[in-house]
């Protein structure tokens, strides 16, 4: 009897969660930046409904856990570029004035 080979743990659905969700999330920051309240209150909210979607998918085998797999690793991308621009952009402004 032989073992099922098993399926790898990121593919091309993963690629394809995390590209769409960077897309979607980061589209939606960006245009709501200039209402940064706004933008917090619709972020949680995103937050609240994606994550919990995304970490009961990743626990599901096969295609189905990548794509929930690359809908976590899609959503680290908007806080990770928010503080990689905004916050040396807000310290060189407080430091040049």
């Amino acid at each position: 009897m032989t073992a099922p080979t098993p399926t790898d743990r990121y593919g091309p659905r993963s690629l394809v969660a995390a590209l769409a969700t960077i897309v979607i999330v980061e589209t939606a920051t960006w245009v709501w930046l200039p209402l940064w309240i706004a933008n917090l209150f619709f972020f949680a909210i995103a937050t609240a409904v994606v994550v919990p979607i995304g970490l009961f998918m990743s626990q599901l085998p096969d295609e189905i856990g990548q794509a929930g797999r690359g809908i976590l690793a899609g959503y680290l991308a908007t806080p990770l570029t928010i503080a990689i621009t905004l916050i040396p952009a807000g310290l060189i402004y407080l430091l040049l004035h």
